[in-house]
């Protein structure tokens, strides 16, 4: 539950970048936000990846595995994280570790939660243009979504996998339950 929990607030997240983030931001700002992208789908991708290991059939292997970790642990240490780094390293997952079945279930998952988010948003009469700290309840400030805006329109290292405990807490179970394999 947790898991899912971060998980939606990072679709919150990206769901308020597609709409153009905050309502009262600048054109340049926009750019800015929306630059960050890779990093967001980065996000949603390892989000998913410990439930995509229980998933029959889709299980990582031994050598995905040892191929993910070293991956895995970078996240983890980095003081930022730039979107051309995380469109690198989304490539290199996508491409050289994940299966073709392990890439469908991941691009159906989030898809399917996208489109739950939406009509829930849609649901509860909630304003497109709201700001995406209030999307889910999140806090503004240090660890929340408040604190990427901040740090994204600051121009301030940010790394997700550091900054937003869930995201954070998500990387180190999913690296315990990879290192043993």
């Amino acid at each position: 539950m947790k898991r899912l929990i971060g998980l939606l607030t990072t679709l919150a997240l990206g769901l308020a970048l597609a709409q153009g983030g905050p309502s009262n931001l600048s054109p340049e700002m926009r750019q800015r936000f929306e630059a960050y992208r890779p990093v967001l789908d980065l996000v949603a991708t390892v989000g998913l990846l410990d439930e995509l290991d229980k998933q029959r059939g889709l299980a990582f292997t031994k050598a995905q595995a040892q191929k993910l970790l070293p991956i895995l642990r970078d996240l983890q240490s980095r003081t930022d994280l730039k979107p051309a780094e995380a469109s690198k390293i989304l490539s290199n997952i996508e491409d050289n570790i994940l299966t073709p079945a392990q890439l469908m279930w991941i691009d159906q998952t989030i898809l399917q939660q996208r489109e739950e988010a939406r009509q829930r948003r849609e649901a509860a009469g909630q304003n497109p243009q709201m700001g995406p700290g209030n999307l889910q309840g999140q806090p503004r400030g240090p660890g929340g979504q408040g604190g990427f805006f901040q740090a994204v329109a600051q121009g301030k290292p940010y790394n997700p996998f550091k900054e937003q405990p869930r995201a954070a807490d998500n990387l180190k179970n999913l690296i315990a339950l990879l290192s043993r394999r």
